[in-house]
């Protein structure tokens, strides 16, 4: 599918999930992912090939003496060998690189996930860097409709000149703070835009879901993690460390050799056949370092395995409880302080150009 550029969105506006399909179509750190799997793949169809005959050509007593031929005559011999393979050992070659493969696909849907993430907080921290710009300009505004307000009384000789000059600071805070939170929401976009894969931030965001207060649900940690990739990629390079012991023990099982030839005596227009086996005798080695480090590696594994469960669990566990704190809060900004706050700024500022409140109040 051929995704829109950014500013190729209907209305001009992004929305989160074009975000995310966008970043899975173009963003270069899945594609060496991609390239991983394909790796996998070739290594698991090399995985079950045989070994390759070999031919043979040989002429004995070409320059042997007369006498000597006499009694063995020029012989030429064809011959063709094959390297028998026994104990398992293509299957379990095979099976190592299922896992293999298996493992690389879990790495490309774990490398997706992180993607997902990573596009969903760029966006949300820059539609948080709109409303972070919006804020600025309305305390900018506020601070200007209160220094002309202080204006008036000061100019009235109702209020001493130095609650001008404290309104003037603040209207001049307020726009280096209107500046900084524009800077800062360049910068929120360009991010964005660099995840996409995008080469310009020319795009709006369309956030209306982000602010959506949802109570969110209590997850079942366990199954949470079981249905993840981290942990069935766990378990696959514990199932992988254990083929690989398979496969080194198979490697101890001596291979035999299979000749077989034709020998042709020209002088005597004759010709036999030969056959022979050759057994490798495993006295000098017997693969036992490689079977000890395999036996470690499902050791090892085992234990990787476990910590990884526990780090991933209490990680989970973490992040849920981040995110019933920022429910909890959202919820109480919304409902109680915001409303209350408005209210009292108005009621403040409405007193204090009347002369009931002091410009402590309205500042504060």
């Amino acid at each position: 599918k051929k995704f829109k550029t950014a500013k190729e969105e209907a209305g001009g506006h992004l929305s989160l999930e074009s975000a995310v399909a966008k970043a899975l179509a173009q963003s270069p750190r899945l594609q060496a992912f991609r390239s991983a799997v394909s790796s996998a793949a070739g290594e698991r169809r090399q995985a079950g090939a045989r070994q390759n005959p070999e031919v043979s050509f040989s002429k004995q007593n070409f320059a042997a003496g007369s006498a000597y031929k006499v009694l063995s005559p020029g012989q030429n011999v064809y011959g063709v060998s094959q390297l028998v393979e026994i104990g398992g050992k293509i299957g379990a070659r095979e099976e190592v690189a299922d896992k293999g493969l298996e493992i690389a696909n879990l790495d490309h849907q774990a490398a997706a996930l992180d993607l997902i993430r990573d596009v969903t907080v760029a966006y949300a921290e820059a539609v948080a860097a709109d409303e972070f710009v919006r804020l600025a300009a309305e305390q900018k505004t506020l601070a200007q409709e209160v220094l002309a307000t202080v204006s008036t009384r000061v100019d009235a000789a109702a209020a001493p000149q130095i609650q001008k000059s404290r309104a003037d600071v603040e209207r001049h805070s307020a726009s280096v703070a209107f500046d900084n939170a524009k800077r800062s929401r360049d910068i929120a976009y360009k991010y964005l835009a660099s995840i996409l894969g995008e080469e310009t931030d020319g795009f709006t965001l369309d956030g209306k879901a982000l602010f959506v207060i949802a109570k969110p649900e209590d997850p079942a940690v366990a199954d949470v993690l079981k249905g993840g990739p981290d942990l069935r990629r766990q378990a696959s390079l514990q199932d992988q460390a254990k083929a690989r012991l398979h496969l080194e023990k198979s490697n101890a099982i001596p291979d035999p050799r299979i000749d077989a030839g034709l020998t042709r005596i020209p002088s005597a227009n004759g010709q036999a056949l030969m056959i022979g086996v050759a057994l490798p005798i495993p006295v000098l080695n017997a693969n036992r370092g490689n079977i000890q480090r395999a036996q470690s590696d499902v050791l090892r594994t085992e234990q990787e395995s476990r910590q990884v469960e526990l780090l991933l669990g209490s990680e989970l566990t973490r992040a849920s409880q981040q995110l019933e704190n920022a429910y909890l809060q959202a919820t109480t900004l919304k409902s109680n302080i915001l409303p209350s706050a408005q209210k009292v700024f108005s009621i403040a500022r409405e007193g204090y150009g009347l002369g009931r409140f002091p410009y402590l109040e309205v500042l504060d």
